[in-house]
């Protein structure tokens, strides 16, 4: 990431695609899964099921809460999306399911996405995998890794490459 600029990667997804990632899992593209998933598709977006309820309400889509909740929680099992845990402990929603790790500023709670490094030419995350499944024996499901912080002064450090 050069001159302050947000690493992008391109969603792993449209409609076609996700229609065939639930039908494999023998799920259904229902009408809330195709108004959830369209509105996340729009940009880059890290939101808590309240806030989709209310943006899709804004919208004049009529979906209840409970709605949102259980149909965020199967595309999250299905890999359509993911969830993590805000800066209050709230669960959160990414619209980026592809590996990536989260900066939170623990000021603002402001979310930015960050692209895994590689270790051994491995992405973070199966590193660090691989390694504790090495020395403890243990099958890790998925490694999580949330970096907090604060940003610096606006126009004080690039981040590099």
């Amino acid at each position: 990431m050069a001159n302050g600029t947000q690493w992008k990667p391109e969603r792993p997804w449209g409609a076609a695609e996700a229609r065939e990632v639930l039908r494999a899992q023998g799920l259904r593209y229902s009408r809330p899964r195709r108004v959830i998933l369209e509105y996340l598709s729009e940009q880059d977006r890290h939101l808590s099921a309240e806030a989709l309820h209310q943006a899709l309400k804004e919208r004049g889509e009529v979906l209840s809460l409970s709605t949102v909740y259980l149909n965020l929680g199967v595309l999250a099992e299905a890999g359509l999306v993911r969830g993590f845990s805000g800066p209050g402990g709230e669960a959160l929603y990414d619209s980026n399911p592809s590996e990536h790790y989260h900066l939170i500023c623990s000021e603002t709670g402001e979310v930015q996405d960050v692209a895994p490094p590689l270790i051994d030419g491995q992405p973070l995350g199966a590193f660090l995998r691989s390694y504790v499944e090495r020395q403890t024996g243990w099958v890790v499901d998925e490694p999580k890794v949330t970096l907090w912080g604060r940003p610096p002064p606006q126009g004080e450090v690039e981040p590099s490459d």
